[in-house]
C-alpha cells in the first residue's frame, strides 16, 4: 500500500521531516538569492562535474565529493547552490555560466541528472536533508557496504582514484536498472555532525521514476538488492513532485 504524508500528523512531522514533503513547481528567477560569500567551481566537461576552486560557506560539509584532496560537485548540487547565489560555475574560458546555461545542461541529461531528478533533489534539500548520489561515495574512506550493486573502486597505477573512470562507471550503472528502477539518491537526516568520511547508512534511498508507480515485483527486487535500507519513490509531473513508499499489506482470511 502506498503511503504519503498528510495533515493531522504533527507529532510525527516533528520526528520525520519527510512527511512534510508536498508538490511544487520550478524556481523562477525572482526567487534567486544573492550573497557576498560566493564559492566558485570550474566545469570539467570530461567528468561532467564541477571542481570547486574557491570554497566559501559551511554548505560544503554536506555537498560535493572529495577525491585526491579535491572537491567536486554534481550538476544538481551546482544548480541548487547557483539558484541561491552561493556558487558561480565558470567554464574553460573562466566566464561565469548563467542560470539559463545551467538549466540547459540539466535538460541535456548528459551528466547523470534530468530535470525531474533535480526537482526531487531540490525539494529534499529545501527540507534540510543531506543528499548524495547513490553509488558515489562521499570520500574513498567511506564504508560502501550498503550500496546497491556496488562496483569495484577503480584506481590508477600509482594507487590513487581514477575519478574519470569512477564517474563513467556510475553513469553506466544508472543505465543498468533493476527491472526498470534503481536508487538515484542516498538520503540522510539533517545532522550538524555529519562527516563525509563516516556518513553512516542513509535513512532511505530514493528512486526517481520516469513513469507510473512501479510494479510489486519491481519494488521487491530493488528492496532485496539494497540490504534492508528503506526505499522511497518519487514522480515529477509538470513540476509537481510526489514522494511515496510501500507497506506490505496482508488481507484478512475470510471464514
Amino acid at each position: 500500500m502506498a503511503r504519503r504524508g498528510g495533515e493531522g500528523e504533527e507529532d510525527e512531522h516533528h520526528q520525520n521531516p519527510f512527511l512534510l514533503i508536498s508538490s511544487g513547481g520550478k524556481a523562477s528567477s525572482s526567487k534567486l538569492q544573492f550573497r557576498n560569500d560566493v564559492s566558485i567551481a570550474r566545469w570539467d566537461e570530461k567528468l561532467g562535474m564541477g571542481e570547486v576552486v574557491e570554497k566559501k560557506g559551511s554548505m560544503w560539509t554536506t555537498t560535493g565529493i572529495i577525491r585526491n584532496g579535491k572537491l567536486y560537485c554534481h550538476i544538481e548540487e551546482i544548480m541548487f547552490l547557483a539558484e541561491r547565489g552561493a556558487l558561480h560555475l565558470v567554464g574553460s574560458d573562466d566566464k561565469i555560466l548563467s542560470i539559463g546555461d545551467l538549466y540547459k545542461k540539466i535538460a541535456e541529461e548528459k551528466d547523470g541528472c534530468s530535470w525531474g531528478t533535480f526537482e526531487a533533489y531540490r525539494r529534499l534539500k529545501l527540507l534540510g536533508y543531506i543528499i548524495g548520489r547513490h553509488g558515489i561515495p562521499w570520500t574513498m574512506k567511506e564504508n560502501k557496504s550498503f550500496l546497491c550493486n556496488s562496483h569495484q573502486t577503480i584506481s590508477s597505477k600509482d594507487g590513487s582514484l581514477d575519478l574519470d573512470m569512477e564517474y563513467r562507471i556510475s553513469i553506466l550503472l544508472k543505465g543498468m536498472q533493476i527491472d526498470g528502477i534503481k536508487p538515484t539518491f542516498d538520503v540522510y537526516l539533517p545532522n550538524s555532525k555529519f562527516k563525509k568520511s563516516s556518513p553512516g547508512n542513509p535513512v532511505f534511498l530514493l528512486c526517481v521514476l520516469k513513469v507510473s508507480p512501479p510494479l510489486r515485483q519491481e519494488v521487491e527486487n530493488v528492496e532485496r538488492s539494497c540490504g534492508g535500507i528503506p526505499i522511497k519513490f518519487c514522480i515529477v509531473d509538470h513540476g509537481q513532485v510526489s514522494f511515496f513508499s510501500f507497506d506490505k499489506v496482508t488481507l484478512p482470511v475470510l471464514p
